[in-house]
């Protein structure tokens, strides 16, 4: 019971909303402090961010469920809700848990960084919203996974609240003046277009069982061929960003580590392109995929440490 639930989370994939948000949480540390305080309240927001895409996988699951959309020629892993492990009901309620604790974990990461700032407090209380929402109405009521605006939303909320949000929250924690600095802009940016790839693959995978469920997917839009384009130009833009975050703000000899980290995702960028038309190869990119954006971030993680005890 307990291995059909990790399946249904999909663990592995929560490393791709952990790494968002120490990237974040790295940025507030680089330009505020780090205390005993600051480290807690950034474990928070961690965890809210990782519960959010828990929030999401669940709901995008009990959607697909509902919606007929997995069908018995699925490309990807099997669900445990599609063997019947678990029922739909138990689903129902995993979400609800999911996000009462996201919203519990969200509340104190928000309190211990603002505190009683209305003006900040209800902006990220939006956002926080807004979070819950997108996760839970990505292929349930409106739906909008299925017409494809989900890149959009894993964009905003993967990338620009992930990162951006996760430094204003540390910098508030430590009472420093709440700034977004040039690289935190670029490199939520680039980790935004790098989440948007993972789920761009992740559908690449889906094509032909998508058009077939009337899911209306960018790449069941485009087709394979297209679809591989637009995947190399993410890739392009995403990597041009990050390198430009790394000369502009931090020392230029650390380009070196910003390529070196983007080798993983180049690689599996590059077989899922020559294989586009062959859904059964791509199926295995997605994980090769996101290890590679997991492992662009833990280089800027790297980046951010050295800068600060040896530079700052």
């Amino acid at each position: 019971m307990l291995k059909d639930w990790f399946t249904e989370i999909r663990v592995k994939s929560l490393l791709l909303a952990l790494t968002n948000c120490a990237v974040g949480c790295g940025l507030g540390f680089y330009y505020g402090k780090v205390t005993l305080y600051s480290f807690i309240t950034a474990v928070f927001i961690i965890i809210t961010g990782t519960l959010l895409q828990v929030l999401s996988n669940l709901a995008d699951d009990y959607g697909d469920a509902i919606q007929g959309a997995d069908g018995p020629n699925r490309l990807g892993p099997i669900r445990a809700v599609m063997l019947g492990s678990i029922s739909l009901t138990s689903l129902r309620k995993s979400i609800v848990i999911v996000t009462l604790l996201a919203t519990l974990t969200g509340s104190i990461a928000l309190l211990m960084a603002v505190g009683s700032n209305m003006q900040v407090l209800s902006w990220f209380v939006f956002i926080g919203v807004g979070a819950i929402l997108a996760a839970i109405f990505y292929t349930i009521g409106f739906a909008y996974g299925y017409k494809g605006f989900g890149d959009i939303a894993v964009f905003i909320f993967f990338g620009l609240a992930a990162v951006i949000g996760s430094q204003v929250l540390v910098l508030g924690s430590v009472d420093q003046t709440i700034d977004i600095f040039p690289d935190t802009y670029l490199l939520a940016f680039a980790i935004g277009i790098h989440s948007v790839m993972v789920l761009h693959v992740a559908s690449m995978r889906d094509i032909k069982e998508d058009r077939l469920s009337g899911k209306k997917t960018i790449p069941s839009r485009l087709g394979p061929k297209k679809s591989a384009i637009y995947l190399i130009i993410m890739f392009a833009v995403s990597s041009l960003l990050s390198a430009i975050a790394c000369c502009q703000s931090h020392q230029l000899w650390e380009v070196t580590f910003v390529v070196l980290g983007l080798i993983p995702l180049a690689a599996s960028t590059y077989r899922t392109v020559i294989h586009c038309e062959d859904g059964q190869k791509i199926a295995k990119e997605r994980k090769y995929s996101l290890i590679g954006c997991a492992i662009h971030n833990l280089v800027w993680l790297l980046i951010l440490t050295v800068d600060f005890w040896v530079y700052y």
